[in-house]
């Protein structure tokens, strides 16, 4: 969930690109977001994206093109993110 739903301060179409972001992140890497971190109840991992201003991890073994999709999803201020029409645009989604 992204940031602003875990705080229920706002939900709106660019929570769905920090989901979107998730997902994309979970099918390149195989593993869920924030796993790195291992926790073992989920209200842990609530807090963790409710609290703090990180992102999950992104590998540096990603493509720049992937790395740098990721990082406009994954902003963690919403207005930051941009709209699904930008994204379409990006490098990683036409040069692949």
């Amino acid at each position: 969930m992204a940031p602003e739903v875990v705080k229920e301060t706002g939900y709106g179409r660019r929570s769905d690109i920090w989901s979107f972001g998730c997902t994309i992140l979970e099918m390149a890497t195989g593993k869920l977001p924030w796993s790195h971190y291992q926790f073992d109840v989920p209200v842990a991992l609530f807090m963790k994206i409710a609290l703090s201003e990180e992102i999950p991890l992104i590998p540096d073994t990603l493509s720049d093109d992937l790395k740098s999709f990721l990082k406009l999803c994954l902003q963690r201020d919403p207005t930051k993110r941009p709209h699904a029409q930008d994204l379409i645009i990006h490098p990683f989604l036409t040069n692949n």
